[in-house]
Order: C-alpha cells, then structure tokens, then sequence
C-alpha cells in the first residue's frame, strides 16, 4: 500500500517520499481504517526534524495522525466497527498518511461532513471543546482571545466560542487570515504584525481583559498573553508551534501569580492512564469523555454551528511541499490529504 514515509529526519522536502509498505494487521482493541483522508499536523515537522514532539518516531516511518475511512478489520474487541465510517486518531499518532491505518481511538464520522473535512474535524474540534469547555469552563458572554485564529485549531476555537455565546478576539497574521476569523464569527481580529495585542484586546474590553486565552502557538509572546487575561482568567496553553522545545523551555510562574491568571492544561487523548504515565506527568482524559464530547461536536455540526475550515486538499505527494508552508506560516485553515487524488 502507498504511505508517505520519513526515511531520516531533516527538512521535509529532503526527507518525506510516497512508498510501499505492507498492510499492517489490527490487534487487541485495534482497527484498521482504509483511509479516504489524513490530516496534515504542526507536529509532523517536528518527527521530520527529530525534534521535540508528543510521540517522536524512529525513521523510516509513516506520517498521519487523525484520518477518516471506513473500517474494514478489527482485533479482538473492536469487530463492532467493521464497515462504519469514521474518523480516527491513528496508532501512537503515526502511520496516518497512507492508504490503511492502524487505530484505536474511534468515533462515528458526522454524515453532514464529507471524508476530506471529516478528517479535518477530530483534533482541532476535540482539543477545542476540551480546553473551553472541559478545563476553561467557557460562560456564555464571556471574551475569548483566540491566538492564531486562522489555524486550524484556531477555527475550531472561535466557532465553539461562538456557538457558546462568547465574545471572540482573534489574532492572526495579515488581512486574508484576519478575514478568515471575521467570516467565522470574531468580533474583533488583531493582526498581530501590525497592532499592539495588549493594547487592542484591552480598547476591545474596555480594559476588562479576556476571561479565556486560548493559545495554540507558545513561544515568546506566551508572556503577553498572560497579560491580556482578565482578574481571574485562564490561560489555556493547548499547543507549543513557536517553541522549539515543544513548550518544555518554562515559564516565571511569578509572573502568573502577579497577573492574578488560571494556567489550564489540556490534553487530547482518551485513555485509562496506567500509573506508569502518571509518574511522568501524563494524565489524560477516560474514554467516556471521548464519547461524550464527540456526542456534543456531532450535535453542533447538524445544527449547522461548526465546521471544519479547510485551507487545502493535497494528494499524497504533496505533503512535503505543505509541511513547509506549515512551518513558514503561508496556511490557515486544514491542509488535508486526500487519497483520492493524484499523488
């Protein structure tokens, strides 16, 4: 089967090819997706790079993590799922990019979504609706500052903002993203090239600050966001794209005590964490808090409230290419692969 595959680790364009491998065979729990598309991720420059990532792999290796197919075997335990068509998060965040894919977090895909803009639904949406609603408490009438409102998860974001009856303050980079955040529903779009951040969310506020900061992107200005909070704000640091270290460089927590903010983590992942993984500071969600928010995501869509932002459709050949416009910022929006197309 065809897969994009990562032969050493180094730039994209120098390391990514399409390749044959051979099919993998679903285990206990497992099932194995034949994947209609695979979405493009942040975090797949970083496995490129040998860089610090959630799951680094070993090359040679096949990207991909969060897919949509059709079920077509399943391990023991799984058999439930043979013929759905869903959308999935691929084995151990890898092995996503190719025409089967092994998996074992599974949910139904929305029928209202077609495959490209179901695969470009799962992480974006689930990570959003966990940091706002699960960790931040999201109120209706309350601010939410979206940083890079245009990426993908920063559409997912705004639209669960608004769909919740909050106030959205988006930055993003540039008119042609700014309108992106404006057509998705935010009241107010800093382009942060061009505008002071603090200033423009505290003229937006009438000084008050946004009760909800959620940041996607950490890296140097994680400080000034800290500083656009509300009394009694949160701060939701759900990603790490400016930081080389992948967030694992710190902060000055005095600086949180002074500003009086809530730092609230979050994690997408939903499993029954061994004790193991809580020695090392990984304590996910349970996997009835998949189903549940899945169950309120897919209630959202049929009523029309969200969906995915799509920036691109790529075929398998192409993911190089994107990777680095990733990494240059010239996306907004979800670059998704479709396995329909030339590759």
């Amino acid at each position: 089967m065809r897969a994009v595959r990562v032969l050493r680790h180094g730039a994209p364009t120098e390391v990514i090819e399409v390749g044959e491998v051979p099919e993998p065979e679903p285990g206990p729990g497992q099932v194995r997706v034949a994947v209609s598309a695979a979405s493009v991720n942040f975090g797949d420059i970083a496995r490129c790079r040998g860089g610090v990532a959630t799951v680094v792999g070993e090359p040679p290796f096949t990207l991909g993590m969060d897919v949509a197919g059709t079920v077509d075997a399943a391990g023991e335990g799984a058999e439930a799922w043979v013929g759905r068509r869903v959308v999935a998060m691929a084995e151990q965040s890898l092995g996503g990019m190719a025409d089967r894919a092994l998996c074992r977090t599974v949910f139904d895909a929305a029928p209202e979504l077609d495959d490209v803009e179901a695969a470009a639904f799962t992480l974006p949406f689930h990570l959003g609706w966990l940091a706002l609603h699960e960790r931040a408490g999201l109120q209706r009438g309350e601010t939410v500052l979206v940083r890079s409102g245009a990426s993908a998860v920063g559409t997912a974001a705004v639209q669960l903002a608004v769909a919740a009856g909050a106030h959205v303050v988006a930055t993003a980079g540039g008119p042609e993203k700014g309108e992106v955040c404006r057509a998705l529903g935010a009241e107010r779009v800093v382009d942060h090239r061009t505008e002071d951040v603090f200033d423009a969310v505290m003229d937006h506020t009438d000084g008050h600050g946004a009760d909800v900061v959620f940041d996607p992107v950490g890296g140097d200005q994680t400080e000034v966001m800290w500083t656009c909070a509300a009394t009694g704000g949160r701060y939701l640091p759900v990603g790490f794209n400016d930081d080389p270290e992948s967030g694992l460089t710190g902060r000055p927590l005095r600086k949180v005590s002074m500003a009086n903010v809530s730092v609230v983590g979050v994690i997408l992942a939903y499993l029954d964490a061994p004790l193991e993984f809580r020695r090392f500071g990984i304590n996910p969600f349970g996997p009835e808090v998949g189903e549940r928010v899945h169950a309120e995501l897919l209630a959202l869509v049929a009523d029309g409230r969200i969906r995915p932002t799509i920036g691109r459709r790529i075929g398998l050949g192409e993911v190089a290419a994107a990777l680095e416009d990733h990494e240059a910022r010239r996306t907004s929006g979800r670059t998704v692969v479709d396995l329909a197309l030339a590759p």
